[in-house]
Parts: structure tokens; sequence; C-alpha cells
């Protein structure tokens, strides 16, 4: 076949291909003048917003204002007084509108060696919303950041390592006194962290323990250590405790202590407990039921036994809470927690926990699970 001859095969078309091309063509070519006439066939309206962005900006200020004489509100009703993050108690937390989860965090923090020099340090605290630390910020006694301290207000916490009127002894500090830190060279404010300490709870069952207190340097700690005493029953006291224990505390015991008192508390133990975290503690020895791989007819065996210390609850204040600490807990759901925000930022602040069931902003199921965990102050 010749060049000539192939050519003529590739174009040409039947009666249908010519008229479908024919057509294309043609739609291209209106496509083609559409477009370059588009300018003079629709003319562009101009619209004047002027007036609705001046109503905008009057509706976000009136807005604005009534947000923050809402959450103005809420501080109205508390005891506002100076504190010191540092040395700050349980009480004064609750009377400056702090829930328990961010006196925890305050703590935690605290504990784990950090201190609060000045007073935009309290922000860093996660748990501290902006709004809160402003409202707060005036009456924390400590200074900005950029003014120099008094001369008078240094810091205690290494004050004793410049101390020259120190005498070391033998001592115990489970049953140690003020005084006798005092007389080894520890300030006021040392003492009343160790003493926070103790009141707490803790105990020291061997020499190392002491340097668990982020007051005591490793300095420090290397001095006194060899005059540390502590008594050998001190330790066979916390071995043989659980032995005379006939009940169990779930509210208090680690789940090491727990699996002392049996084969239920061995298999269950560290669920217990970290539900336990979760919930801010139990206020009915059932919720054990709710964990996971505790089965009835086990539980029911050990039921007697269970005791609960529900001074232990942590309670969420809903006057303050964000919506992740509230849609944290496991009764309440993250959509139910941005309904109760909601409706406190429209409203103010609660007056009771009630309000949240008289209301219908949760359900009576969840308000029945979720109220002891709850408070308004």
């Amino acid at each position: 076949m010749s060049f000539k001859e192939r050519l003529k095969e590739y174009f040409t078309f039947t009666k249908g291909e010519s008229m479908g091309i024919t057509v294309l063509l043609i739609l291209l070519f209106i496509a083609v003048i559409i477009n370059l006439s588009s300018e003079y066939l629709f003319q562009n309206t101009e619209y004047d917003f002027s007036k609705y962005k001046e109503l905008l900006s009057e509706f976000d200020t009136d807005t604005v204002i009534a947000g923050n004489e809402k959450k103005q509100n809420i501080y109205e009703n508390l005891k506002l007084s100076e504190f010191n993050p540092n040395t700050l108690s349980f009480g004064q937390a609750e009377q400056l509108g702090l829930s328990e989860y961010q006196y925890k965090m305050i703590q935690k923090y605290l504990n784990s060696g950090g201190y609060f020099n000045f007073k935009e340090d309290f922000a860093k605290i996660y748990s501290i919303s902006k709004e809160q630390f402003e409202a707060l910020k005036p009456y924390i006694d400590l200074p900005e950041k950029g003014n120099k301290p008094e001369t008078d207000k240094i810091d205690d916490f290494s004050a004793s390592e410049t101390n020259h009127d120190i005498s070391y002894f033998s001592f115990d500090p489970n049953t140690l006194d003020d005084s006798g830190w005092q007389q080894l060279g520890f300030s006021e404010k040392q003492i009343i962290s160790i003493r926070k300490y103790i009141s707490a709870g803790g105990k020291f069952y061997k020499k190392a323990d002491l340097k668990k207190l982020y007051v005591i340097s490793e300095k420090k700690y290397t001095e006194l250590e060899p005059y540390i005493n502590i008594p050998d029953k001190e330790n066979k006291l916390e071995k043989n405790v659980f032995e005379k224990h006939k009940k169990v505390d779930i509210n208090n015991l680690s789940a090491d202590e727990m699996k002392k008192y049996g084969k239920f508390w061995q298999y269950n133990a560290t669920r217990i407990v970290k539900y336990r975290n979760l919930l801010g503690g139990y206020y009915k020895k059932e919720q054990l039921l709710e964990v996971y791989g505790v089965k009835k007819e086990y539980f029911d065996k050990v039921a007697d036994d269970i005791v609960i210390d529900k001074t232990k609850l942590e309670k969420i204040n809903v006057n303050f809470a964000e919506v992740s600490e509230l849609g944290r807990h496991p009764y309440i759901s993250y959509e139910e927690a941005k309904k109760i925000l909601d409706y406190r930022n429209k409203n103010g602040p609660f007056k009771q926990v009630e309000d949240l069931i008289n209301r219908k902003i949760i359900s009576k199921e969840v308000y029945d699970r979720i109220s002891p965990y709850l408070k308004v102050k």
C-alpha cells in the first residue's frame, strides 16, 4: 500500500463520524466566542459592605464585653487573696477557684523540682487557662519577670548552703521537729515543704528517700547522709502493715499493696488503680465491675472486704474546667463537656451542680454517674 493510500485510509470517515466532528467543532467555536465576549455580556455589580462591617464590629465588641463580664462574675463569688504558689495549700487553692486537678498539677510540678520565681511562671501550668491566670495574677505574691526581687527575698531554698550556724547530729527525718531541721540549716520554707510531704502521708524508709524532696540539694544530702538514722522497725512496719488490715481501701492502696490480699487483687490491682486515677477515686464498690477483667462472680466474694475513703474523691470545678478536663473523665463524653461549657459561657457560672440536670444540659443517667465528681466552688 502506497503512502498516499495510507493517508486516505486514516482520513476517511463515515457519515456519522463526519457529523460528530462537525458538531464538536461548532461547540468549540461557540465556547471561544462566549469567552471572548463575556466582559461585554455580563457586568460586575459592586456591593457596599461598609454598613454591615460596622454592625459586625459592634456585635463582636458587645459579645466580648458580655463574655468578660460573665468571667468576672465567677471571681466575684470567690475570696481572692495574696498567695505564693510555692507554698499553696489545698484550702487556698479552693478559695482561688482552682480545681483539685489543677492543684494536683501544681504539686506535681513542685515535687519534680520545679519552682515559681515570677508571676509568669504560674502560667506554665498547662491546666491553668489564660483567663484564669490573668484574673489571679494580681494576687500572686511573686515579682513580675524583669523586676528584680527585693534583697530580703533571696531564694530560701538555697539559703541553707551559706548558713554558718549549722550543727549536725544523728536524726530520724520521720520524727524530727522544726527546731531540729533549723539546727541542720534548713529555712522556714524548706521546713514547710518537708512538713507538707509528711502530712500527706510521705515517709522515709531509707536514707536515700530524703533525696526525693526537691528542697534538698545533692550537696546538702551528702552532708546529711552520715547523720541520718532511720530505725529498722520502720521497714518492718511497712512490710507487715497490710497483714494487720482486714479491709481493702481501694481509694488509698497502691497496686503493689492490694496484691498482698489474695488472687483477686493480684490479677486486677493494676487495672483497678489505673481506672481509679481516670475516675478521680471510687465512690461505691460496685464501680469495680466497670474495670476491664473484673468478673461479678469473683467480685461478690471480696465485696465485703472493700472499704472506700470518699474524702479522696477528686472533684472537677464546672465553673473553671475546660472541655479537655471534663471530657477526659470516663463518665462524660466530649460532646457533653462542650454542652456544659457552652451553657456556662452563655449564662454565667453554675450556682449548684444540680443545674446540669435541672437545665437539661446532660441526661439523668449521665448526671447520676458524674455528679459525685463535680463541684461549683
